[in-house]
């Protein structure tokens, strides 16, 4: 005797079917859906003439239980497990969910005993938005779930329950060293450097973009490769006159069915500073030193003219100190140099 069990997978959309000797089975659900399962008896030998023999289903519906409105759930879940070291799931609070209201996050998977607390919750302005989960707590390849409680001391709030496997959610590190070197025939050697985490190199895929400039600066070319090897060779495109890279990297899918791109490394170019640059520096500051000594001709030029016009006037006005120059000019006889002129009575 065996039997034949069948249960609706919400994850797939499907009915899942069993045929087992045992009297019992362990299934995922989606507890915010309904749970549909259903059972039939097989029986075959020598008592039913070696034809299989197959009796009623018998049904079983569990509805969710799901208190409080669909706008009070909290929304836009996601985890992010960084470089294989550390899970940071986040939310935000429902549409309708009252502003005094407190989070709780509790998961289990198939190691545990029992569900478990948020160990380090993550806050935004005194508010719970997220749980950060160590790596010894994270079993790959398995289901880990996960339910978001809200609680509010005024209505009933709906809570969210999530599962996932946390092999799908890794995002590596960014990469910090891209080393270009010249070969012949204008081609450019590319390769980087890992970062150091977690994550085995045989499971990263590469995503290489590249941007040639030619003068001035003016964009000629641009393309992204995706490559699992750690270099490549690129060849210049005729009137290029900069070649600039940057990587980012993934897991790709023999090792989990997808994950998160890491941030794009900083550019990395050869020659490192545009074309002219230099040239452009020098004729700056070639004209901030025409325009200085331009001033002092000028302020020169000026002083001539002034005292060429006081000799005109009979008078020439000495080099004197400051006080007697004011004195001068108040009509006094500081430093006169015409001894035998005699001051004139106010």
């Amino acid at each position: 005797m065996r039997y034949h069990l069948e249960y609706f997978n919400t994850y797939q959309n499907r009915w899942t079917v069993i045929r087992t000797v045992r009297t019992c089975y362990s299934a995922q659900f989606d507890l915010e859906k309904e749970v549909r399962v259903r059972i039939s008896t097989l029986l075959r030998g020598a008592c039913t003439n070696g034809t299989e023999l197959k009796s009623p289903f018998t049904e079983i519906v569990l509805p969710p239980n799901n208190t409080g409105t669909v706008d009070s759930r909290v929304q836009g879940f996601v985890c992010v497990f960084y470089q294989k070291e550390f899970m940071e799931c986040t939310w935000e609070t429902g549409l309708e969910e009252p502003t005094h209201s407190k989070h709780s996050l509790y998961f289990w998977h198939r190691e545990m005993e029992q569900a478990e607390e948020c160990p380090q919750y993550i806050h935004t302005n005194g508010v719970r938005t997220g749980c950060t989960f160590t790596r010894e707590s994270l079993p790959e390849f398995s289901a880990f779930n996960i339910c978001v409680n809200s609680s509010s001391p005024k209505v009933a709030l709906r809570s969210a329950f999530f599962s996932l496997q946390v092999q799908n959610h890794v995002k590596p590190a960014a990469i910090e060293a891209v080393h270009l070197e010249s070969g012949l025939e204008r081609r450019l050697q590319v390769h980087w450097d890992l970062p150091h985490e977690s994550i085995p190199s045989h499971c990263l895929e590469y995503e290489v973009e590249t941007r040639e400039e030619g003068v001035g600066g003016q964009q000629l070319f641009q393309q992204r490769n995706v490559t699992r090897e750690m270099t490549l060779t690129f060849l210049s495109m005729g009137g290029a006159q900069r070649k600039c890279f940057r990587v980012r990297s993934r897991v790709h899918q023999y090792c989990a069915d997808r994950g998160f791109w890491s941030d794009w490394s900083r550019w990395f170019c050869q020659p490192e500073k545009p074309p002219g640059s230099e040239s452009d520096a020098v004729v700056v500051c070639a004209l901030v030193i025409m325009v200085i000594i331009s001033m002092v001709i000028l302020s020169l030029c000026g002083l001539a003219l002034w005292r060429k016009c006081k000799a005109r006037e009979g008078e020439t006005i000495p080099f004197c100190p400051l006080h007697k120059l004011m004195e001068y000019s108040k009509g006094l006889t500081a430093c006169s140099p015409f001894p035998n002129k005699t001051r004139r009575n106010k």
